[in-house]
């Protein structure tokens, strides 16, 4: 695809304007999406109306402001192009099907299936199921412990009001004076969101809220008021083991506990005695160099943290699979029942698994990329994680 020169350039200067931490994942989008609306247009050379159009669509809502500000000292007419901006929901989702499929699961699990909370849940955020990406998981908790939830990602689509206030107005939650209430409230106010996931319990209906922030450091998090103690206990533990780049919350209302989450740029790098230490240093039990091994390949950590607690309740490895045949689906019976017989409303049958750690156990996680487009999500995050180097 031809670049004029000017258009290059205009390309460079705004991506040396994108925030650092998510340049990686803007700047390789913007060029992909700007030569995919000249091809839409029957264009033979990319024009700034590509450029802006596309900036505009690969950019999240929270960023947006600035960059108009920063589209307009390069000297270009941004309202000439807002017209032309496509700021809907890319995707088109089936939830009766995608019920239905959460009960395949249940039984599949045996796991208790309460379709009127489902719904009740799915009505409260239906645009965004309806729209965004969607995952379906589940774990190997022994039975009477384990759940199935379906959880939604949205970062192009503004939420207003935020979920949290909306799960308050439809009576999802109420307020109980639990610190949790409070928790999410200053997380809101201390960092800068960039989207949310809500998590349906097949079980019990909404059960989590996920706000993504702007990667940043971890600091604001260790003076919060209303964060666990254990939080601001384990601040050494993060900052010697290099996290110190925080990329999101998720607020458990269901068990009023909370998980901080840390994206890993480049799992190549990380090696078995790194994932060790990590759960070493937290008095966890080590398990075989297997597991290890599989660790090494998390684009994500995220650790629980309870208030009735002092100590971190879970460590978990996140890790993607492009297809069914990535799962190590030998680690437990379940993993291999969900792999091979998981629904999809996707051509793609893609997964995400997880390794998690706990003072008195170890237990696995199994996720589908229901509609196709969770583990490439999760893998843009990555290149905006932290350099997770032996």
């Amino acid at each position: 695809m031809e670049w004029q020169p000017i258009i290059k350039k205009l390309y460079e200067d705004m991506v040396l304007r994108i925030p650092e931490m998510v340049r990686p994942v803007i700047k390789p989008m913007l060029l992909e999406s700007s030569e995919k609306k000249c091809i839409e247009r029957n264009g033979k050379s990319i024009t700034e109306m590509d450029l802006v159009v596309a900036l505009f669509e690969v950019t999240p809502p929270a960023f947006q402001p600035t960059m108009i500000e920063d589209l307009k000292a390069l000297g270009v007419n941004v309202d000439l192009y807002l017209p032309k901006v496509n700021s809907d929901f890319k995707l088109t989702n089936d939830l009766h099907q995608m019920v239905n499929d959460i009960h395949t699961l249940c039984k599949l699990t045996e796991v208790n299936f309460n379709e009127e909370a489902i719904w009740k849940g799915l009505n409260a955020y239906k645009k965004f199921y309806l729209g965004s990406s969607l995952s379906i998981r589940t774990t190997t908790k022994p039975v009477e412990k384990r759940d199935v939830s379906v959880r939604y990602v949205e970062m192009m689509i503004p939420h207003n009001p935020d979920p949290y206030t909306i799960a308050v107005m439809e009576g999802l939650i109420e307020k109980n004076g639990h610190p949790i209430h409070k928790m999410i409230v200053e997380a809101l106010d201390t960092f800068d969101i960039m989207g949310y996931g809500v998590d349906i319990d097949a079980r019990k209906g909404f059960s989590k809220i996920w706000p993504f922030i702007i990667p940043g450091s971890i600091d604001p998090l260790f003076s919060m008021n209303f964060a666990p103690e254990s939080i601001k206990k384990y601040e050494n533990y993060f900052k010697k083991h290099g996290l110190t780049t925080l990329a999101l919350f998720a607020f458990d209302f269901s068990h009023n506990t909370t998980n901080i989450y840390f994206m890993l740029k480049d799992p190549s790098k990380t090696s078995v005695d790194k994932c060790k230490r990590l759960i070493e240093d937290l008095g966890f039990k080590v398990p075989s160099e297997e597991i290890l091994k599989y660790c090494c390949n998390a684009v994500h950590l995220n650790y629980s943290f309870s208030w009735d607690s002092e100590k971190i309740e879970r460590l978990c490895f996140g890790m993607t699979c492009h297809n069914g045949k990535e799962v190590p689906v030998h680690l437990h019976p379940l993993i291999q029942k969900f792999t091979k017989e998981s629904p999809f409303q996707s051509d793609v049958h893609k997964f995400i698994y997880g390794v998690t750690f706990t003072p008195d156990s170890l237990y696995y996680k199994i996720e589908n990329d229901y509609n196709g487009t969770m583990v490439d999500f999760l893998l843009m995050g990555a290149k905006a994680g932290l350099e997770f180097s032996k």
